[in-house]
Order: C-alpha cells, then structure tokens, then sequence
C-alpha cells in the first residue's frame, strides 16, 4: 500500500502519542520535502519532534508538472502531498486540512485524516479505545464536531446506546 502524509496528519499523530500506529497499519509513509521541512525543521515544532522514523520517506520536490489551480491555491506542504500522491499513484492521502481534502478528493484521490487512522486503528485493535484519543484532540483545539465525534464512537462500537423513550 502506498500512502502519502500531509504535515498536519503526522504532527496531530505526533501529540497523540500515535506515531507507531503508522508503520503499523502502512508500513511506510511517503511525504514531499516541503512536508518533512515542516515537521522537522520548522521552528515551531522541532523541538518536540522526534528524529525522523525509518518508516517515513522523503521525497525531492515533484517535478515540474502543469499547474492545477486548485492545488496551487493550497500551502506548499499540502500541494506538494497531493502532487506526491498523484506520482505514485498512491493508495490514501494522510490529510486533514478540509479544503486540500475536498481538492484531493476531486482529483481522484483516496483520502483520511487523523479520526479515520484512529478508526483503523481500532477496528484492527490497535488501541483499546476511541473515545481517549478523541478527547485528547478535543484538548488540543483539533476540531471535531460533535456529530462527527458520535459517529466515530458508533463505527468504533463504543457509542452508548439509545436510552429507550417512556
């Protein structure tokens, strides 16, 4: 399986504690230059980052390809990505931000963001529970709305059942 991560996906993951769940469930991660740079060097994180893991692979910047407005309209980190996953015909985008998700997902591509690796993570009972992790993003001001946060509880089986009506 080919998978290609954005910036944000690998950070959130990072904080969470879930970095293991990635080559766990993927094996490696692919990620352009402009998203390693971002993780690893930009001043505001690499201090708290880890050296890189081995199941991360840098790529140089895509080549020279004919522009595509809308993925031009996005940060670098998240435009290089794309550019990334379209190269190798990648499996899944590892994406967060909502507009490159709906870009990506426009172009073809096969998407999910940190809720939907938790998810995976579960369901092949790599981590006991949805409902911790999930409370934990909501500390880091990660938005999730409640809708969503239910439905994820319920695909992961801990939602609590519907109180019956009198």
């Amino acid at each position: 399986m080919i998978v290609v991560g954005d910036a944000s996906a690998l950070i959130v993951l990072h904080r969470l504690e879930a970095w293991p769940l990635l080559p766990r469930l993927y094996g490696q991660v692919h990620v352009p230059d402009a998203v390693w740079q971002e993780v690893f060097l930009a001043a505001r994180f690499s201090s708290a980052m880890p050296a890189p893991p081995e199941w991360l692979r840098r790529h140089a910047p895509p080549a020279t390809t004919p522009p595509i407005k809308e993925i031009d309209s996005l940060d670098r980190g998240e435009a290089d990505a794309i550019r990334l996953a379209r190269e190798l015909s990648a499996d899944l985008l590892l994406i967060d931000e909502a507009r490159g998700r709906k870009i990506a997902q426009r172009l073809g591509l096969r998407i999910t963001g940190v809720l939907g690796i938790l998810l995976e993570a579960k369901r092949r009972q790599l981590i006991p529970s949805l409902a911790e992790p999930l409370a934990r993003l909501k500390t880091m001001n990660f938005w999730l709305s409640d809708q969503l946060v239910r439905e994820a509880l319920r695909l992961a089986g801990e939602a609590e059942s519907p109180k019956p009506q009198s």
